[in-house]
C-alpha cells in the first residue's frame, strides 16, 4: 500500500513538473532546472519523489541528466497541445487592462466548471494553494506567484483542456503586469479576501455564486489597476 501510495505521488509529481516545463513554459529549452533541495520546496515533495518524477521525464524526452552537470530541459520540447505563439507575443504590448479583461471573460465560467466537476481531492488542492498564498503573502513572499498557482489548481479542476492551454500564456502576461504595479500591498489584501468567498462557493459547489464571487474579483483587480 505504501509502495502504490509512493508511486502515485511520484507521477503526480512527474505530471505538475511537466505543467510547468511544457504548458507554463517556465523553463526554456535548454535551461537547467533549479537544484534538488530547491526544487522539492517547491513541489512540496521529498527528494527521493523528486529524483522519480525526473526519471519519469527522462523517460519521456522532457529532461536530459547531464552526468556532473546536472538536470536539464530537453532542447526540443513535446507540443502542449495548442500553437499559441501569435498570443504570447502580445504579452509585452498588450495593456495591463485588456489582460484582466482576457480572465474576466474566461476564469467565472472556468470556476463555475470546477464547481460542478472538481474531485474532492482536487478541492482539497485549491484550499492548500490558497492557504500557501496567504502564508507567502503574510511572510513578504512572492505572493503573486503563489495566487497564480492558486488559479491554475481551479483551471485544472475544470477539466477544459483548452482553458489549461490557454491559461499559461495569461499567467506569464499576469507576472510582467505584477512586476510593474505600484499597489501590490493592496491587490495582495484583495486577493486573500476575494480568494477565501471564491473558496466557500466552491466548496458548496454553488456554480453560480462561484462566477459572481470571481468576477466580483476581477473586477477589484482592474479597479487597483486603474488606480496605479
Amino acid at each position: 500500500m505504501a509502495e502504490r501510495k509512493r508511486e502515485k505521488l511520484s507521477k503526480q509529481t512527474s505530471d505538475r513538473l511537466y505543467e510547468m516545463i511544457v504548458e507554463e513554459r517556465r523553463c526554456p529549452p535548454g535551461s537547467k532546472l533549479p537544484n534538488e533541495n530547491e526544487l522539492s520546496r517547491a513541489l512540496e515533495v521529498s527528494r527521493t519523489t523528486l529524483r522519480e518524477a525526473i526519471s519519469f521525464l527522462v523517460a519521456r524526452g522532457v529532461l536530459v541528466i547531464r552526468r556532473g552537470k546536472g538536470t536539464y530541459v530537453a532542447e526540443e520540447l513535446p507540443t502542449a497541445g495548442m500553437d499559441l505563439e501569435g498570443l504570447a507575443g502580445l504579452q509585452a504590448r498588450t495593456r495591463a487592462r485588456d489582460l484582466f479583461e482576457m480572465r474576466l471573460i474566461f476564469e467565472p465560467a472556468t470556476v463555475a466548471l470546477a464547481c460542478r466537476r472538481a474531485s474532492e481531492e482536487e478541492l482539497q488542492q485549491i484550499q492548500q494553494k490558497a492557504d500557501r498564498m496567504e502564508e507567502i503573502a503574510r511572510a513578504g513572499g512572492d505572493w503573486p506567484l503563489a495566487d497564480q498557482e492558486f488559479h491554475w489548481a481551479i483551471i485544472k479542476a475544470s477539466h477544459n483542456e483548452y482553458m489549461r492551454k490557454l491559461y499559461p500564456i495569461i499567467n506569464s502576461a499576469v507576472n510582467e503586469v505584477m512586476q510593474r504595479t505600484r499597489n501590490r500591498q493592496r491587490m495582495q489584501e484583495t486577493a486573500i479576501q476575494d480568494n477565501k468567498l471564491i473558496l466557500e462557493f466552491l466548496h458548496k459547489r454553488d456554480a453560480e455564486s462561484a462566477s459572481q464571487a470571481m468576477t466580483i474579483h476581477m473586477k477589484h483587480l482592474m479597479t487597483t489597476l486603474d488606480e496605479s
